[in-house]
């Protein structure tokens, strides 16, 4: 075959490389022929761009690639593949290498090959070092693309960073605001009980009119502390989901009577004008009643609250076809358009800085929201801004239409009124000697016969002797819990006691923890007087 100048030409190309190469072992009377270059990162010889990769050899192949490191000419029998011995020829400029195997080529065909082969070679190395060009190109590519993309992660960690430092920078401020307040309020009410008790101290009895004044006085702080831990409660419970509701049929009327009358005081005080319409309709829904009316009641006062006194209050009541809608109007300072959203999140008030005399934890309308929600309602604010008033709304579902047009499935909720018809036996069991010691005193009042103990093993001990018909029992006792104590009650005096727990622990899981210990009733402190006699008058009548 005549070794023609195009194959020579061919080796030039990569693409054509391999091609070129078998067809010029034919022309050098070889089985092939391989080319290798010298790889920069190793030192070793490996195929050129664009050959096949080389059959593995022998101990005999690999000395002659170590003599290729050497330029010249160079023969020898090479065991490539490894099991078979085959002549081989080779041309080496020291870096690149040309190796005729299986055969002796051509003297006319080899020399040309020689002649040609440091022009080849550095065509090799140039390859080798675009390829490496192009290999750093595409890892300098590839890290600025990765150096870009950690930038860019970087920036948007920090901007996410920078909001959570907002983030907690607010909710630091508003626990700081709300701790502040939380002092405020509380001082609030202690200020007048504490002068009215200095009073009481100087003056003995007041004077025949100075003495129901003082006694209204503290019985009105002392309502307003007791509404603040019940808040500070709730908040607690909606924060844990740990509010639950006691639903039975309500009339939506009554329920609202029941707010009214929480909020008459601070309208009679303040002159307000307060209507209401629809409240005559015979709407009922399900629910709980005690929860519905702490709804209305925080809406109600939240309106006499920012309602210049001589000011206006109305509830209107709208019904659909399955809900109802209760609307609480006022022409008081009204609410900014930025703070109608915000305004039902938990320690936000709309109106501190426009009349922080005004006070207030920053939780009623949190809860009123929460509460609603649990009914399967809405609650929703509107205001035209400040000075325009404002207009809360509770939407609720109305109960099934059989039920809507039926009485209150509810228990009646009459109590008995006035003393007990006979004196009741009663055990007070309290730990705290002044909480024991009023409350003793006040049952004396109500021509109770009492008796006090301060720990379990005394309540016991008591009983046997006394035989009460009534014991209000603490349920954090010094050794022996309330708990403990109302148990053995039932199995060492009889099931005829009244068990009353008279405790601070108020939440649905602790009343149901009292039923199963034994209680009758769960009363949280402070327990008003009307609820003691109330107790008292039971027990007496059913005697």
């Amino acid at each position: 075959m005549t070794i023609d100048d195009g194959l020579f030409d061919a080796l030039a190309e990569p693409a054509r490389r391999q091609f070129a190469a078998t067809q010029l072992a034919r022309a050098l009377g070889c089985e092939e022929l391989l080319l290798f270059v010298v790889d920069r990162d190793t030192g070793v010889f490996v195929p050129a761009p664009g050959m096949h990769k080389t059959l593995h050899g022998g101990p005999r192949w690999r000395e002659l690639l170590h003599t290729c490191a050497r330029s010249g000419s160079h023969q020898c029998d090479v065991d490539l593949p490894a099991s078979t011995l085959r002549p081989a020829s080779c041309v080496s400029t020291g870096s690149s290498v040309a190796v005729a195997v299986g055969g002796k080529p051509v003297r006319e065909g080899w020399d040309a090959l020689r002649r040609r082969m440091p022009l080849i070679g550095a065509l090799f190395l140039t390859e080798q070092n675009m390829r490496l060009q192009q290999s750093q190109a595409a890892m300098a590519q590839e890290g600025a693309a990765r150096a870009l993309s950690l930038a860019k992660a970087l920036d948007a960690a920090r901007a996410a960073a920078g909001d959570l430092n907002k983030k907690l920078q607010e909710e630091h401020r508003r626990k700081d605001e709300f701790l502040a307040m939380l002092a405020h309020e509380l001082r609030n009410p202690l200020a007048p009980l504490v002068n009215s008790v200095a009073i009481l101290r100087r003056t003995g009895q007041a004077g025949p009119s100075g003495l129901p004044r003082i006694l209204d006085i503290m019985e009105r702080q002392i309502s307003q502390l007791s509404r603040l831990v019940d808040d500070l409660l709730d908040v607690s419970r909606v924060s844990r989901g740990a509010i639950t509701l006691q639903r039975e049929t309500l009339a939506l009327a009554d329920v609202m009577q029941a707010a009214i009358e929480t909020v008459t005081p601070m309208v009679e005080t303040k002159r307000h004008r307060l209507t209401t319409h629809g409240l005559q309709h015979q709407t009922h829904l399900v629910g709980d009643r005690t929860r519905l009316i702490q709804v209305f009641s925080n809406l109600l006062q939240n309106a006499a609250k920012y309602t210049p006194a001589g000011g206006a209050m109305d509830i209107e009541l709208v019904r659909d076809a399955d809900r109802v809608s209760v609307k609480i109007k006022d022409n008081g300072v009204g609410i900014p358009a930025e703070m109608q959203a915000p305004v039902f999140e938990l320690f936000t008030q709309a109106h501190a800085a426009i009349d922080r005399a005004e006070g207030g934890l920053g939780i009623g309308l949190t809860l009123a929201r929460t509460l609603v929600n649990l009914h399967g309602g809405e609650l929703s604010v509107y205001s035209a801004g400040l000075g325009s008033g404002s207009v809360f709304t509770v939407h609720l579902p109305l109960a099934d239409a059989a039920m809507s047009d039926a009485a209150p499935q509810s228990e009646p909720r009459s109590i008995s009124q006035g003393p007990p018809a006979r004196v009741v036996r009663v055990l007070i069991v309290e730990d705290n000697p002044d909480v024991s010691a009023t409350i003793a005193e006040l049952l004396q009042h109500m021509q109770a016969q009492v008796r006090v103990a301060h720990d379990g093993e005394q309540a016991l001990t008591t009983a046997k002797e006394f035989d009460p018909e009534l014991v209000l029992l603490d349920i954090g006792l010094p050794g022996m819990s309330g708990y403990e104590v109302a148990s053995r009650l039932r199995s060492e005096i009889g099931g005829h006691l009244r068990l009353v727990a008279l405790t601070g622990y108020g939440s649905p899981a602790d009343r149901e923890r009292a039923r199963r210990a034994g209680f009758d009733d769960h009363l949280v402190k402070p327990a008003s007087p009307e609820t003691l006699q109330r107790i008292l008058r039971q027990i007496s009548d059913h005697a």
